[in-house]
């Protein structure tokens, strides 16, 4: 026969439970608030200067080797290697030159392009065969304040006639490769050559005449590029890298 808990118990058991639920509740209210917080709205990124640009929301610095964030935005990933910005999560990618906050617009420089007109024991001197497009994000577009250069490498060199028309000189790597410029916006197929492969590479130059000879210096200085932000935070609530 079971014999019922005394009064006295019950009411010791009711006292300790109340003494535990009282002394619990600070430390479960300050430990659920903060995640409350970050699910509502993200955790922001500190500013972290990379070299001598300042690297903010929506941009972060990315740890090596990181999977997960819940300080930026998807596609606003920054890697700071040797105290330089790549637009990207590797070292390959872009480097950035600056970030205008204001504007919602930064300045990238796809340098890496440069090592196309130097030969190594692996491949020879030619032109760049990526448009600088294809490596912008989904966020972000070539703004139209910049120009555009039109690199050619082509199967024999093109007669003077064409070459003076189109206003092309030669690079580095020869008569067969050459390089012009152009104002208007890139559309696909409006810079076709006959018998040449054509690669758009853009740049930011001030206004006026802009000598294609210097194009080496014009990919060191880069491009604009904007960006327009997503309308809302991850459904998790976070800003994970993708």
């Amino acid at each position: 026969m079971a014999v019922a808990p005394s009064l006295s118990w019950l009411s010791l058991v009711s006292s300790l439970w109340t003494a535990w639920a009282w002394w619990s509740l600070p430390l479960m209210l300050a430990t659920a608030a903060p995640t409350t917080a970050a699910g509502r709205q993200g955790e922001l990124c500190p500013t972290t200067l990379c070299g001598s640009v300042n690297i903010s929301f929506p941009f972060g610095i990315v740890a090596d080797h990181a999977t997960d964030t819940n300080c930026l935005v998807i596609g606003f990933q920054v890697r700071c290697s040797n105290n330089i910005p790549y637009f990207g999560l590797s070292t390959y990618s872009p480097r950035i030159l600056d970030i205008f906050n204001d504007n919602s617009s930064l300045l990238i420089a796809d340098v890496h392009k440069l090592d196309d007109f130097h030969s190594s024991a692996t491949e020879l001197c030619h032109t760049p065969t990526n448009n600088s497009s294809s490596k912008v994000a989904p966020l972000f577009s070539i703004s139209p304040v910049n120009q555009n250069m039109i690199f050619y490498d082509c199967v024999e060199p093109p007669a003077p006639a064409v070459r003076k028309s189109r206003g092309l000189v030669n690079t580095t790597c020869g008569n067969r490769t050459l390089v012009g410029v152009t104002k208007g916006p890139y559309v696909p197929g409006s810079y076709f050559l006959e018998g040449c492969n054509a690669t758009v590479v853009p740049m930011l130059a001030r206004p006026g005449e802009v000598n294609p000879a210097n194009y080496k210096e014009f990919i060191s200085g880069g491009f604009l590029l904007t960006w327009q932000l997503p309308p809302s935070p991850s459904s998790a609530g976070k800003f994970a890298i993708a």
